[in-house]
C-alpha cells in the first residue's frame, strides 16, 4: 500500500513538472503578431555596457511576404523616442529571401523603464510591455521569451 502511494505521488509530481516545463517553455512572444509587420518576435536579449545597454531582437518571417529593406525600422520607448538599429544581420538570402533578422539597438538605462515597441514595414510589435527596469545580470546577458521582462528567460 505505502509503495502504491509512493508511485502515485512521483507519477503526480511527474505530471505537475512536465506541464510547469511545458508552461515556461512555451511562454512566448505574441502569437498573433501584427501581419503588417511581416515578421514576429522570437526573442530578445539585453546585454549591459557599462552604464548603457545592447537590446537585440530576433525576428522571424511569417507569410510569404519579404522585409522591405527600403522601410525605416524604429525602436520607439514610453517617452516617444525613436532609435535606428545600430546593426541588423540577416539570415537566408536575398534570392531565396531573409527567414530571421536580428537588430540591434544602443539604448540608456531610462529608455529600458517602459513599455516599447518596434515599428518595422507598415506594423508594429511590443517589445516591452511592463512598467520599471528589467532585472538582469550586469556582468552578463538576459534573454527576453515574452513581453513581460518581469519574468525572467525561465517565464517567472
Amino acid at each position: 500500500m505505502k509503495r502504491q502511494m509512493i508511485r502515485l505521488s512521483l507519477a503526480l509530481l511527474a505530471v505537475i513538472t512536465t506541464a510547469l516545463a511545458a508552461w515556461v517553455w512555451t511562454s512566448e512572444y505574441d502569437s498573433d503578431p501584427d501581419p503588417k509587420a511581416r515578421l514576429q518576435i522570437e526573442g530578445v536579449q539585453l546585454t549591459k555596457d557599462r552604464s548603457n545597454a545592447w537590446l537585440e531582437i530576433h525576428l522571424s518571417k511569417i507569410g510569404d511576404a519579404e522585409h522591405d529593406l527600403r522601410k525605416k525600422v524604429r525602436l520607439v520607448t514610453a517617452d516617444g523616442s525613436e532609435h535606428e538599429p545600430a546593426k541588423n544581420t540577416f539570415a537566408g538570402s536575398p534570392e531565396a529571401g531573409f527567414t530571421d533578422i536580428w537588430f540591434k539597438f544602443w539604448l540608456e538605462e531610462e529608455d529600458l523603464e517602459g513599455k516599447m515597441d518596434l515599428l518595422i514595414n507598415d506594423g508594429k510589435l511590443r517589445i516591452k510591455t511592463n512598467q520599471g527596469a528589467p532585472k538582469w545580470d550586469p556582468d552578463g546577458a538576459e534573454v527576453f521569451k515574452s513581453s513581460d521582462w518581469g519574468k525572467s528567460w525561465l517565464g517567472f
